[in-house]
């Protein structure tokens, strides 16, 4: 009997066929690197990605394997992503819910141009944008995870435009035998900054159940993590008469991201994060078929109510300035995602996969107090209704995919073909209202706001072998999207919209040898505005209680031309290669946010869903890997990339023409070593470096090394692992040794200590 087994993607697209060879030789050779590594046999095996074998040819694509995930300082899916070229994560502490991820032209608060799968499952989260965008990363846990595959750019037509940065396939183990996994792990990091000079704590405990039983695979796991971040938010004003610093003291004189001279007088304290993910996942072999099925349950919990006042009055009393910054928050939040897979054959050599999964947000309820219970004005404030209770309801999207192919198309093996279909529905509704949080009374609405949207999708991939030295591939992919079903507190409803397109997608590759390739890559992509730049609108306009967010209906779908040129080499048993490329992207969706004082001094926002007219980006990345450096022991991954992303016309406001866009350093450097130490120990050394970027448009933020700038940063990070048996492993690690103070508009996490334990039987 035929056995297939589906997975996701084995980070390379290569299919593994009776007959058939990959036509990528750096693709191949990652891939029996990776299984040569972990020791893995693998017989007959149909990857999912077979459907797609073009995908990660006609891409730029990274791998990172077990073993490198053993190399760092592991403690949540984020820090998979640590050392890949050209991207950031930007997780601000162990636990963030709001680690959004930019790539290459793409940056880290344009998540919907980031697409997040595991095991096939879409854990991005295309609802919402900026910080509130983020991948819902805790969906999966360190502990179940195999590889992690990134993907550059639209190239594929099995992506939509969803993917103008990228894509990150998270694959999971699949059971082979009786295994039951325990680990866990400890972290404390150093913070002082301002009057705040602590020590923050955190752990992280793993469980898992797999075994197989003849044709049936079950693995179960239950992960929790805790911990308390470091202050993320610094309260300042720049009206420097703002109150008498003669009977005042507490405060620090300094300047804000735009270098204007500015008081700080407080900070949001820790906010306590706590994590408790269960997960199923079960497979059956049913003849030469593969059923799938997953689903994850999360609760989440966010809690910051100790803020820091540094103010205090001649008496030595608190002095209250800044009203609502010192609120209290707290948020819980459910989630439920489930998916169901059928693959196997179908005539000929053709294969299929068909695949459901929905995300559904069972609660996510947001309590904010008027004032700090220590602020005299707690109990007035509240009586005022000057809280704010926001609530998620009926929030969540239902994905279905269908995808067949062959690598012998007609008979003929030079040609290839890949055809799916892809339907998606994401809804959103945000409901808002001032809050009594003393009494837990709602008062007036702030606004309800939300809506709908719907894509239709076919695609086809089309790949010819012309001869031994040359490949060509070409992909169509066709969508009709549409917006209905809006609403809002503060406007009338939205008429429904629809939009249609085609991306075309070429690619060409060349090999002068067995161990080079040389490939040029074009693609269209069109990325459709999401429910929240749409529809949402909280707050009014003439009241600066809180954050305003205005959304805006007419949004058009911004529209890329995206080229890469790469040059890859197999190396003895590594790689080395070189990325070219230059993207246009027309009527660019760029989430704008203003910061204005309200009238009790408070800090508020307004953020706007406004399009940038053309943002042009062209840029290059040089990577190396090599395992066993000059017949050592020494395995080396080094990266750099340049990117220069330009607002290249504006219309709305043209004085913003040839700025650099925001959050995108120009240069990105990662450097990852690893040695044995004897039989049992290894150990590992990285550096991460980003030079700084600006966070407006308008480029005035200039400062460096303070709240509110994108610093420069260069962190170093090292991890002594210990394996005394097969099945245990320990290790310690310290991250940001030298303890850097660097700002990603909040404070990235100073010097980290772990302690983790692994055991298997």
């Amino acid at each position: 009997m035929k056995r297939f087994f589906f997975t996701a993607s084995l980070c390379t697209g290569v299919s593994i066929l009776p007959g058939i060879v990959a036509s990528n030789a750096f693709a191949q050779s990652q891939t029996e690197q990776a299984r040569s590594r972990q020791g893995n046999v693998i017989e007959e095996v149909v990857i999912l990605e077979t459907l797609f074998a073009d995908t990660a040819d006609i891409s730029p694509s990274f791998l990172i394997d077990e073993k490198t995930l053993e190399a760092i300082n592991f403690t949540t899916i984020e820090d998979a992503l640590a050392y890949a070229p050209n991207l950031v994560v930007r997780r601000r502490f162990i636990g963030d819910p709001n680690g959004v991820v930019g790539i290459r032209g793409s940056n880290m608060f344009q998540g919907t141009r980031t697409s997040v799968y595991v095991d096939g499952m879409p854990i991005h989260y295309h609802l919402q944008t900026r910080f509130s965008g983020s991948p819902r990363w805790s969906l999966v846990s360190p502990g179940e995870t195999e590889r992690v595959e990134v993907l550059y750019g639209p190239f594929s037509a099995e992506y939509s435009g969803n993917a103008m940065g990228g894509v990150v396939n998270v694959q999971t183990r699949t059971p082979e035998e009786r295994k039951v996994r325990i680990e866990g792990t400890l972290f404390s990091q150093e913070y002082d900054q301002l009057a705040t000079d602590e020590r923050f704590n955190g752990g992280n405990l793993f469980v898992s159940y797999e075994d197989r039983f003849d044709d049936l695979t079950v693995f179960a796991s239950y992960n929790r993590l805790d911990n308390s971040s470091q202050p993320q938010t610094q309260f300042r004003t720049t009206d420097l008469e703002a109150f008498d610093r003669d009977a005042i003291s507490g405060e620090t004189l300094s300047v804000d991201e735009r270098n204007r001279p500015a008081l700080y007088y407080g900070d949001s304290g820790p906010e306590q994060a706590t994590t408790d993910l269960f997960k199923v996942k079960l497979g059956y072999a049913l003849g030469e078929f593969d059923l799938r099925a997953n689903i994850a349950y999360e609760q989440r919990e966010r809690d910051q109510s100790d803020t820091n006042n540094f103010l205090t009055d001649a008496d030595g009393q608190p002095f209250w300035f800044g009203g609502s910054n010192f609120q209290s928050r707290n948020q819980e939040r459910d989630s439920l995602l489930v998916g169901l897979g059928l693959s196997g054959p179908l005539a000929g050599d053709w294969v299929f996969d068909a695949h459901y999964s929905r995300f559904e947000i069972l609660k996510d309820e947001e309590v904010r107090t008027a004032r700090s219970p220590d602020d005299p004005d707690f109990e007035a404030q509240n009586a005022a209704f000057r809280g704010r209770f926001t609530e998620f309801d009926d929030t969540g999207w239902e994905i279905l995919n269908f995808k067949a192919g062959t690598e012998s198309l007609f008979g003929n093996p030079d040609m290839r073909l890949s055809v799916g279909a892809h339907y998606d529905n994401y809804r959103l509704e945000i409901s808002a209202f001032n809050f009594n949080a003393i009494t837990g009374e709602t008062g007036s609405s702030r606004g309800i706001s939300g809506g709908e949207t719907n894509t239709l999708a076919a695609f086809a991939q089309y790949g010819y072998r012309i001869s031994p030295r040359w490949d060509l591939a070409l992909g169509l992919r066709y969508e009709t999207w549409e917006a209905d079903e809006t609403f809002s507190g503060t406007r009338p409803p939205s008429e429904s919209r629809d939009e249609q397109g085609f991306s075309p997608k070429f690619s060409i590759a060349y090999f002068p040898t067995d161990d080079i390739t040389i490939r040029y890559s074009a693609a269209r992509a069109l990325r459709f505005a999401i429910v929240e730049e749409l529809f949402r609108n909280e707050g009014a306009i003439g009241n600066l209680a809180g954050s305003q967010f205005v959304g805006d209906p007419t949004l058009k779908p911004e529209d890329g031309i995206h080229q890469n040129l790469s040059i890859e080499k197999i190396l003895s048993n590594g790689s080395v290669s070189l990325n070219l490329f230059y993207d246009v992207v027309d009527d660019t969706i760029f989430n704008s946010s203003t910061t204005v004082v309200a009238p009790d001094n408070s800090q508020a926002s307004l953020t706007t869903a406004l399009p940038v007219s053309e943002v042009t980006t062209q840029g290059a990345e040089f990577v190396l890997q090599q395992f066993g450096l000059l017949g050592t022991q020494l395995d080396v991954q080094f990266n750099v990339s340049y990117t220069d992303a330009t607002i290249s016309e504006n219309v709305f406001d043209p004085s913003i023409t040839d700025n650099q866009f925001p959050r995108i350093p120009e240069w990105r450097s990662n450097l990852l070593l690893s040695h044995p130490i004897g039989q049992e120990m290894t150990i590992s050394g990285g550096l991460r470096y980003a030079s700084n970027s600006f966070g407006r448009l308008d480029n005035a933020d200039t400062g460096s090394e303070i709240f509110g700038a994108q610093d420069e940063f260069l962190f170093i990070n090292s991890k002594l692992s210990w394996q005394p048996s097969d099945s245990m492993r320990f290790g310690v690690g310290i991250d940001n040794i030298l303890d850097e103070q660097a700002f990603v508009f909040h404070p990235w996490p100073g010097r980290t200590a772990y302690l983790e334990s692994k055991f298997e039987f």
